[in-house]
């Protein structure tokens, strides 16, 4: 029965299924208002559609205060092809997010070939656990992580293809590998893959060219920004980054090891169900471990962050920490089965498609700690994929020799269905901001139709895509002791719940409201509903990537004044 179950999805998985896949991604994107950097990359296309030869010549605000776009992270790849989208059709955010389609199916496709060149049969399992893992789905929105994702997925696969039939494809994968680092800097993993897969396969002059090429557009476009504008945007990045030595250098990211684990216990709970299964543990062990993650998620969903047991535990943490390190263990029993194979008579043969599998998988570890400055999820994208593709690999191989091994439709469904829900939860929690600006700009114009004289600017304090929305609705951004609001302007500032030390929407200073001899109170609007769960800003930075809450999503006030008033 599996066994035509396999031969069965075999010809949707290569004709229509990375289609199928990518189009679901991107259309359930579209729901998503604009959130936390969105914003930035937004702001970025909009310059860029008016002056495309001076990507970083203007300031733009952002945090607490206007910057240099160049002091801003931002390569250009994104920014540049939303600038493309909006002089077609406008800066319309939801075709814009179809927009992205091109990215996401170049993803689907790419993983999809390297599924079937590394787990040829299973692929039609493997390939929608993925795809719609919390690793992709909620991850789109208008950021760099998944068209980084999938540029430097395709250049591996464009490699690989390449090292067997010329230095011609080589360069091309070359130039997709560099044009992944322009999209998130985080890219510099792809010529590293196709670098360790020339050694494994001893391909090393194919290798050597396609690393050249990556490097060769990646440095002309730094060149360039350096003639035009006297400095490098990912070398202001690079240098602004460090400080503090090499001691401190270590013992922050010993520091993230931890959260980051977390985010990889809900990134990669498809990827960990397939390394269960192809490690033979007992299918009814499988299931018992996915329905107590399920059961574990639901429990953040619907309980209060100070529901607590232990005292002094953080149980939302080491709950996120253990699913890691289990995830983790399974896919390292996958490499410790795959990577030797002991032939009778012959001795020890190593598995090369392991042996680079391995290699990736140890390369994407350590940028994802290397390179990461805060713990967040799109620092673990890159481990949950390759997870995904090594526990395929090892499944594939149990497969052909045990074709009822293949994964239980409940398990599978686990995998996919985490992504499904932590998008769901990440759609509702973008929508406060968006409901809250809407809201005061309402507020300000009834207060005005009261009070035609009263006309004065609107200021706001915020940031992300409250900022995004206030700015859409003719709002002004309040910069702590520097604006100076006259009176009859209004101001709409958020109140931040106590004891949250990253709020939404943050400013970056501390938030005071005007004192009742300085403005009169025209109301709070708050923004609530019954589900604990929420991942904004957390699946962006933060604690973990689902957590509870004990106080509203969101809760703004807006505020007439009376006299002029500088937030101090």
């Amino acid at each position: 029965m599996n066994a035509e179950r396999l031969s069965a999805s075999a010809p949707l998985t290569g004709r229509r299924l990375p289609f199928v896949l990518a189009a679901l991604v991107t259309l359930a994107n579209v729901a998503k208002p604009v959130t936390v950097d969105d914003t930035a990359y937004l702001l970025f296309a909009r310059h860029i559609s008016s002056h495309p030869t001076d990507p970083y010549g203007f300031t733009l605000f952002w945090w607490d205060r206007p910057e240099p776009a160049m002091e801003v992270l931002c390569p250009p790849v994104v920014p540049y092809w939303l600038a493309a989208g909006m002089t077609l059709f406008g800066e319309h955010v939801g075709l814009l997010k179809l927009w992205h389609f091109p990215f996401v199916l170049l993803l689907s496709w790419a993983l999809n070939a390297l599924l079937v060149r590394f787990a040829r049969g299973v692929e039609g399992v493997a390939l929608p656990v993925l795809m719609l893992s919390p690793a992709v789905l909620p991850a789109l929105n208008l950021m760099l992580d998944v068209p980084a994702l999938a540029l430097a997925l395709a250049s591996v696969e464009l490699f690989i293809r390449a090292a067997e039939r010329g230095l011609g494809l080589a360069a091309l994968a070359g130039c997709v590998a560099g044009l992944a680092m322009q999209t998130k800097y985080s890219a510099f993993v792809a010529p590293a893959v196709i670098a360790w897969y020339g050694m494994t396969h001893r391909r090393v002059l194919p290798a050597v060219c396609a690393v050249f090429a990556a490097v060769a557009l990646f440095a002309g476009w730094e060149l360039l920004l350096v003639a035009k504008y006297g400095r490098s945007h990912f070398a202001f990045h690079a240098s602004s980054s460090g400080g503090g030595g090499l001691s401190a250098f270590v013992e922050s990211k010993f520091a993230l090891l931890a959260p980051l684990g977390g985010y990889l216990g809900c990134l990669a709970v498809g990827s960990g169900l397939l390394a269960l299964s192809a490690l033979r543990i007992s299918r009814l062990w499988i299931t018992g471990a996915a329905a107590v993650w399920c059961l574990g998620f639901g429990l953040l969903a619907t309980l209060p962050r100070r529901c607590t047991v232990v005292p002094n535990l953080n149980l939302v943490s080491a709950y996120w920490q253990l699913s890691g390190l289990i995830w983790l263990m399974a896919g390292a029993g996958c490499l410790g089965v795959l990577l030797f194979r002991v032939r009778t008579g012959l001795g020890v043969r190593v598995n090369r498609g392991a042996l680079f599998l391995a290699g990736w998988l140890l390369i994407e570890l350590a940028a994802a700690i290397g390179l990461t400055p805060f713990p967040a999820a799109r620092r673990v994208i890159g481990v949950s994929i390759v997870l995904g593709l090594v526990a395929a690999h090892a499944l594939s191989r149990v497969c052909r020799l045990h074709p009822d091994r293949l994964p239980s439709r409940w398990v599978v469904g686990a995998g996919a269905g985490a992504g499904l829900l932590v998008a769901a939860i990440d759609t509702l929690d973008a929508y406060p901001e968006k409901l809250c600006a809407k809201e005061a700009a309402l507020r300000v114009a009834r207060a005005r139709a009261e009070e035609p004289l009263s006309a004065g600017q609107v200021w706001y304090v915020g940031h992300w895509g409250f900022q995004y929305y206030c700015e859409r609705a003719g709002m002004r951004p309040l910069i702590a002791q520097q604006t100076e609001a006259r009176a009859g302007d209004y101001l709409v500032v958020p109140e931040y719940p106590p004891d949250d030390p990253f709020p939404r929407p943050y400013a970056g200073f501390d938030v005071r409201h005007p004192p009742e001899w300085v403005a009169d109170d025209l109301g709070g609007i708050t923004v609530d509903d019954l589900l604990s769960a929420k991942t904004v800003p957390n699946y962006y930075g933060g604690a973990g990537p689902v957590t509870g809450r004990d106080h509203p999503r969101l809760q703004v006030r807006v505020y007439r004044l009376r006299t002029d008033w500088v937030m101090p």
